[in-house]
């Protein structure tokens, strides 16, 4: 549910930043830069979190 929230939030604020550049005030600009921003960040730990290297046995590899 986390992530698929904030899927949503960064594609919503990819689309304030993107084509409504032009018509959008610019406090909602730089909010939707900081959404942006800040659920990329969400995306890469829940994804790092959730894959990767399941053999805790040999951390190194």
């Amino acid at each position: 549910m986390l992530m698929w929230s904030t899927v949503v939030a960064f594609l919503l604020s990819l689309v304030a930043v993107g084509p409504l550049r032009g018509s959008a005030p610019s406090w909602l600009l730089s909010g939707a830069e900081l959404v942006a921003v800040i659920s990329l960040f969400a995306l890469v730990c829940i994804l790092e979190s959730s894959g990767g290297n399941t053999d805790r046995s040999n951390p190194a590899a």
